[in-house]
């Protein structure tokens, strides 16, 4: 699990920006949102224009240089912040392996190119590889008989230790170079805001709604996720020189579903498959702007969908205010990004946050 994720130097984050899942409090509700002692559910506040977006993106730049699944070169453009005067942007993920603490530390250029690579266990310095020497200083067992020379000739777009876990066949399952590469390959961002965005953890799903119909198990689940959210439709199957669709039935005609479905519908068609696609495959997932075209309660519903699966971390952000409720999450799992900085809400006040408290009332207050 991710233990915190710290960025320097990108786009808006001149100073460090940490996400630390360490901090949690005592609370005796929702401990279902809690995992091995880390924050494993994060609803994540912030103005317009305050980087939680960006964030998203800092911390899926793990997934550009460890994974060969889909990113988007778009959302890197201008990442070094204007007002920094190193040059550099600096990327650190802390992570909990078992009982080990294993931090992973890069910086990029401002092309975002790797310039250097540290592993660290338990604080001990056990891997670092410098780009601009091509030296290794390595401490790890499993690679020693590596030939390093090797590494000059790998794609310069991989980091050293893609190719260190590419090259090494039997690295044994607690080798920090696999934990962290196959961390890195189940992570998954998306959002979808008029049109549909996604890096990381995915096998392109180039029509929702053609994957869902060419299943009928999946659009009996597709059928009753859709009556969950309060949306009751009849589905059919139907198919078509380009493919399978789906179309709504209703009393006297049938329509194609995507041509008659809302943008909230569509959306909500996106992360059923999404979820569908990914369950049980993802390490790390970030939905963006999750909310952006639904009913609060829906907003909710979905959530909640989030939230209970508690196999892999989240961080999902919004504005909506209604969502800040102890009944739904917990003060340590709520978290605002403001003036650069995240912290959670029991962190951002020094008053007692108790179940009965309004946490609504307190954002709308602009209290955290």
């Amino acid at each position: 699990m991710l233990k915190s994720f710290s960025v320097t130097g990108f786009k808006g984050f001149r100073d460090t920006c940490t996400m630390d899942f360490s901090k949690t409090r005592v609370y005796d509700f929702n401990q279902q949102l809690i995992k091995n002692g880390l924050v494993n559910k994060v609803l994540l506040y912030g103005k317009n224009g305050s980087g939680k977006s960006n964030f998203g993106f800092a911390l899926m730049d793990l997934t550009t240089h460890l994974a060969d699944n889909q990113r988007d070169p778009l959302n890197y453009l201008f990442s070094l912040n204007g007002d920094c005067a190193s040059k550099q942007i600096a990327f650190s993920y802390v992570f909990q392996f078992g009982k080990d603490t294993i931090r992973y530390e890069y910086e990029k250029d401002e092309m975002m190119l790797l310039l250097n690579e540290r592993i660290y266990k338990n604080d001990t310095l056990i891997f670092a590889y410098d780009y601009k020497t091509n030296q290794m200083d390595n401490h790890l067992p499993e690679i020693s008989t590596y030939n390093a020379d090797l590494l000059q000739r790998r794609n310069i777009n991989n980091s050293v230790i893609k190719t260190l876990y590419g090259f090494s066949a039997h690295l044994p399952d607690d080798s920090p170079i696999k934990e962290i590469y196959e961390f890195a390959n189940g992570m998954l961002w998306f959002r979808s805001l008029g049109n549909y965005e996604y890096m990381g953890k995915t096998n392109i799903i180039e029509n929702v709604d053609q994957y869902i119909a060419s299943d009928q198990d999946k659009m009996k689940a597709f059928e009753h996720f859709l009556s969950s959210c309060g949306l009751n439709f009849s589905l059919l199957s139907v198919s078509d020189v380009s493919g399978r669709h789906i179309y709504a039935r209703f009393a006297n005609a049938s329509y194609p579903f995507s041509a008659i479905a809302s943008t909230g519908t569509k959306a909500l068609c996106l992360f059923f498959c999404w979820m569908d696609k990914m369950k049980g495959k993802i390490s790390f997932l970030y939905l963006d702007e999750y909310d952006a075209f639904y009913h609060y309660n829906l907003a909710q519903g979905i959530l909640k969908i989030v939230n209970d699966d508690s196999s892999y971390q989240s961080v999902v952000t919004t504005h909506n205010p209604y969502l800040a409720d102890n009944a739904i999450m917990r003060p340590d799992c709520y978290m605002n990004l403001k003036e650069g900085k995240i912290k959670s809400f029991a962190d951002s006040t020094n008053r007692i946050i108790r179940q009965g408290n309004s946490l609504e009332k307190m954002v709308i207050a602009d209290v955290f």
